[in-house]
């Protein structure tokens, strides 16, 4: 019974990390590497599946001083810097950031040091003095 359960919360959630990847035009085989980063990460996969059920962060996984959270500020700043560019396809993009925020949770998961140096050092903006968080 508990096994079916499972299952089933697992197909939603996989079905909806490929929506997710399809609504940010990325294509199949991008959405079946994250979905298989995702489903072998317990914690990130925990916060994925808490934003599927409550459109909210749990913030619950703090790698370093960041949280997911944490992380949607910082891509948000990004994705703005990009507004100020001719690219249209850098326009912000609520799926594409999404899928980034959880993208770079896992990638930061992995490998810690490297993404946290990232935050430090890269503001998004035309400004020194790395990204601030709380």
């Amino acid at each position: 019974m508990e096994d079916n359960k499972l299952e089933k919360a697992m197909s939603i959630l996989k079905n909806w990390a490929y929506e997710l990847n399809k609504c940010a035009q990325k294509a199949d085989d991008e959405a079946e590497y994250f979905w298989n980063r995702l489903k072998n990460d317990n914690a990130v996969l925990r916060e994925f599946a808490y934003y599927y059920d409550n459109q909210d962060f749990l913030c619950e996984l703090k790698i370093g001083r960041y949280t997911i959270a944490d992380i949607l500020v910082w891509q948000m700043d990004h994705f703005r810097a990009h507004m100020d560019r001719s690219d249209s396809a850098n326009r912000y993009d609520k799926d594409k950031l999404l899928l980034s925020t959880f993208t770079t949770m896992l990638d930061m998961h992995e490998n810690p040091d490297a993404i946290m140096k990232e935050f430090e050092e890269e503001t998004g903006i035309d400004i020194s003095g790395g990204w601030y968080t709380h």
